[in-house]
C-alpha cells in the first residue's frame, strides 16, 4: 500500500511539461530551486509559506517562498529535493464555498504543475512524501535563522520573535519555531542545517528579471514622489502628502513596500514616525520615507524638502553635506568595493561640512540592502564586498535630536559591472530643481 502511495506522489510531483502561461516565467523560478538544490546534495529543504491573515491588507507571501515559487498560496510548504533534484509545493485544499468567496487556490487551478514547474501535492500528504523522500538523506535544511518580512529584515524579525516571548499572557516561542521542532521530533535521524545562509547568497545578488522589475519599481516610486512634493505649504497635513504619493502608486500597478513616514517639524527625530496626521507649520521641514512594491520587487525613497519652499542657511548646509555623503558613495560604488570604503567616502563629505562627530555618532551608517524585502538579506557590513547585480540603498543621515530635526536622502542603487545605476534618479535631490518642484501645481 505504502508503495502505491508513494508511487502515486511521485508521478504527481514530477508530472511537469514545458507548457507555461504567457505572464508567468517558469524558468526563472525553476533555475533558482536549480540553484538551491545544487547546494543541498545530501537532503532536504523545507521553506514555508505565510499563513493566511486576517488583517484587511492584501496578501504578501514570505519573501523566501516567492523567491522560489512565485505564488501566493499562503500555509504551503515547499520542499527542494537536492538528492534528485526536484521540487513539490504541498498546498491546501479549499472547499467550494472557499472557492467561491476567494476564488481558487493552486489544488483548484488546472494545470498548476504544468504552469508553475513543480509538482503541486496535498498539504495532507507532507508527513507521507517526506517518510519515504528521506530515506537516503542525511540533512534536512530549514529556516532556522529566521524568515523576513516586506519591511522587516531577518534581524528585526529575530528580534520581535525574542521580545514576544516575554509577553507575561501571549509569550512563548513563535509558530514558526514550533514547527521547525516538530520536524526535527518527525526526523530525529537527520542532521538540521539552516538554509537560511545558502538562500541569502542566492537572493543577494539579483538576476535580470529582478533588476527590470526593481527598475519599474524605482521609476513608480520616483513618479509618487514628484507628485507628493509638488505645492507643498504651510497648513497643510502630512497625510496628504502620503495621499498623493500612493495614488500614483496604485494608479501604477503597485502596493506599498512599507508604513509610509511622512515627518514634519519635531516629528522628523522619529525615524520610523508613521502617524502622518500633523499639520506643517511655516519654516517646518518635511521628511517623507516611502516606496512601493511592484512584482514583489521594492522601491525606497527618502527626500527632505522645507515646507515654505526655501531652506534656511543651516537647513540647507545640512543638507547640502548628506547631499554630497549621497554622490560621494553612489559614485564610489562598482564590484569589488567594501561598505567600508563607501563610509570613508561619506565620511569625507560630512568632515568637510563640519558633521564627521554626527555620522560617527551613528555609527557611519549609510543604508541597507533591497529586493524582495524592504530591508533584504545580508547586513552591510566593513567587510562587505559588493558584486555586480546586488542593490543597495544609499541613505545619509544628520540629525540632531536637541533642535529636534533630522535630514535624510535615500536612493536605490544598483550596483553594474563598471560602477552603478541610480534606479530611483526620477525624483530630483538638487536643491534647484527641489525649489522648482514645490512650486508647481499639486493634484486636486
Amino acid at each position: 500500500m505504502k508503495s502505491k502511495v508513494f508511487f502515486v506522489l511521485l508521478v504527481l510531483c514530477l508530472s511537469v511539461t514545458n507548457i507555461f502561461a504567457q505572464d508567468f516565467n517558469k524558468q526563472e523560478f525553476a533555475a533558482r530551486r536549480a540553484k538551491l538544490a545544487e547546494k543541498i546534495p545530501d537532503g532536504i529543504a523545507i521553506i514555508f509559506a505565510n499563513r493566511e491573515h486576517v488583517h484587511p491588507a492584501h496578501f504578501r507571501q514570505s519573501p523566501d517562498f516567492f523567491y522560489f515559487t512565485g505564488v501566493e498560496e499562503s500555509d504551503a510548504v515547499l520542499v527542494i529535493n537536492g538528492m534528485s533534484k526536484t521540487s513539490a509545493v504541498f498546498a491546501g485544499n479549499r472547499s467550494e464555498i472557499k472557492v467561491m468567496i476567494e476564488g481558487p487556490g493552486l489544488r483548484n487551478e488546472e494545470k498548476a504543475a504544468e504552469k508553475y514547474g513543480f509538482g503541486v501535492l496535498p498539504l495532507e500528504s507532507f508527513y507521507t512524501y517526506m517518510l519515504f523522500m528521506t530515506g537516503n538523506a542525511k540533512k534536512m535544511y530549514l529556516p532556522t535563522g529566521a524568515q523576513d518580512e516586506l519591511q522587516k529584515a531577518r534581524d528585526e524579525i529575530l528580534e520581535g520573535e525574542m521580545s514576544g516571548m516575554s509577553h507575561p499572557v501571549f509569550g512563548g516561542i513563535s509558530e514558526m519555531r514550533r514547527g521547525i521542532n516538530r520536524l526535527r521530533e518527525m526526523f530525529p535521524n537527520l542532521e538540521v542545517e539552516d538554509v537560511t545562509p545558502m538562500i541569502d547568497d542566492l537572493r543577494w545578488v539579483k538576476s535580470a528579471y529582478e533588476i527590470d522589475r526593481l527598475r519599474k519599481s524605482g521609476k513608480i516610486g520616483a513618479e509618487g514622489f514628484k507628485e507628493a512634493m509638488k505645492g507643498v505649504k504651510p497648513g497643510m497635513y502630512e497625510y496628504e502628502i502620503e495621499a498623493a504619493a500612493h495614488y500614483v502608486y496604485r494608479k501604477n500597478g503597485a502596493r506599498e513596500a512599507f508604513t509610509p513616514i511622512v515627518a514634519s517639524g519635531p516629528n522628523t527625530i522619529t525615524w520610523h514616525y508613521g502617524d502622518n496626521n500633523r499639520q506643517m507649520q511655516d519654516g517646518d521641514i518635511v521628511l517623507m520615507d516611502y516606496g512601493c512594491d511592484y512584482d514583489y520587487y521594492t522601491s525606497d525613497i527618502t527626500r527632505t524638502w522645507p515646507v515654505s519652499g526655501k531652506f534656511t542657511a543651516e537647513q540647507e548646509k545640512m543638507y547640502q553635506c548628506i547631499l554630497e555623503a549621497s554622490k560621494a558613495i553612489i559614485a564610489k560604488m562598482k564590484p569589488g568595493v567594501s561598505i567600508k570604503e563607501l563610509k570613508d567616502a561619506a565620511q569625507v563629505a560630512y568632515k568637510k561640512y563640519g558633521y564627521e562627530n554626527e555620522f560617527l555618532a551613528l555609527g557611519r551608517y549609510i543604508g541597507h540592502f533591497i529586493g524582495i524585502s524592504v530591508h533584504d538579506v545580508k547586513n552591510a557590513t566593513d567587510d562587505v564586498i559588493l558584486k555586480a547585480g546586488v542593490v543597495l540603498n544609499v541613505e545619509p543621515i544628520i540629525e540632531f535630536r536637541d533642535k529636534k530635526i533630522h535630514m535624510r536622502l535615500e536612493d536605490t542603487i544598483l550596483v553594474t559591472e563598471t560602477g552603478s545605476e541610480n534606479m530611483t534618479a526620477g525624483i530630483p535631490a538638487e536643491l534647484d530643481q527641489v525649489y522648482e518642484l514645490i512650486k508647481q501645481k499639486r493634484m486636486n
